[in-house]
């Protein structure tokens, strides 16, 4: 890159953790992949080839993309040789993955500024985002601590959050990007889904319902199958599951109360709408999930 050793060790930092985030919002970002869970069967090399798909033509970049899926799809348990991939692939490929989780056109991380940073360090951070943006097509912000040597940096006050440093990106750019560490909600509904996609929208407009996940995958270790949770407040040990008239079955009743079983096991509570009760009564099921995440919140806290 050129730029000395320390801007390259801070660049492969921001992007170390745009990477363990985009890896936590898998299938979000690969969603032709939602049905696939476990790395066993046919499943790691179908999910690589979705990657692939992705980008045709971009050799480097699909390479990166498969990677990236397969570690996903295992949450990072399967070791795999990282490939030597150019720093400039690597950004995109998040960049895109990040994005696209939350469908957006760009990624903008937030990164927070330390106090008391030394003048040589806020140099190394600034020139980071600068190569960030300009080469690595991703936008960077810094909150926190004010700049007191760097003077190139425009800084702007977004809302109630005060004042915020912009690195080669625009206040416009704000509005249709998502920062990185600041996510209020994971993953995204099924695709195929319109009850997860009428309970998100319910969702997105109260603050209380921050930071749930879509379609997680939960393994608590590689001997047992996974399990695809529909929605999950992980903090709160929160599962939800939405559940149609297939799951009145006595196949599908009898698999249900074995996977709810497991997660209570291991300190989940499981909460089960069906599809009728979310798309006729929203408000109670809105209340009912308020209730039981203040609950556990009170709780923590306490």
């Amino acid at each position: 890159m050129g730029e000395g050793r320390a801007v390259r060790e801070t660049v492969a930092e921001i992007l170390d953790a745009l990477e363990e985030a985009v890896t936590g919002l898998y299938p979000a970002w690969l969603p032709e992949a939602a049905d696939l869970t476990g790395p066993g069967g046919l499943a790691l090399p179908a999910v690589r080839e979705l990657a692939r798909r992705k980008v045709r033509g971009r050799r480097d970049l699909a390479a990166f993309l498969a990677d990236l899926a397969a570690r996903s799809l295992t949450a990072g348990r399967l070791r795999l040789p990282r490939q030597s991939v150019p720093v400039e692939t690597r950004a995109e490929g998040l960049a895109m993955a990040f994005a696209t989780s939350f469908g957006r056109s760009h990624t903008v991380v937030l990164a927070t500024v330390p106090e008391e940073l030394s003048p040589a360090r806020e140099e190394t951070l600034v020139t980071a985002g600068e190569w960030l943006t300009h080469r690595g097509n991703l936008g960077l912000w810094l909150t926190g601590a004010p700049l007191r040597t760097v003077d190139r940096v425009p800084v702007l006050a977004i809302g109630e959050y005060g004042p915020a440093s912009s690195v080669g990106s625009s206040a416009s750019s704000v509005a249709g990007s998502v920062a990185a560490g600041s996510v209020a909600v994971a993953g995204r509904p099924h695709p195929g889904s319109s009850v997860e996609a009428a309970l998100e929208r319910a969702l997105g407009a109260h603050t209380w319902a921050a930071g749930r996940a879509w379609n997680q995958t939960y393994q608590p270790h590689p001997l047992v199958n996974p399990i695809k949770i529909d929605l999950l407040w992980q903090e709160e040990r929160c599962v939800v599951e939405l559940d149609g008239r297939e799951h009145r079955s006595p196949d599908h009743l009898a698999g249900d109360r074995l996977r709810d079983e497991r997660l209570i096991e291991d300190g989940y509570t499981v909460i089960r709408f069906t599809n009728e009760r979310v798309l006729t009564d929203m408000p109670a099921v809105l209340r009912e999930l308020k209730r039981f995440l203040r609950s556990r919140r009170e709780k923590h806290e306490g």
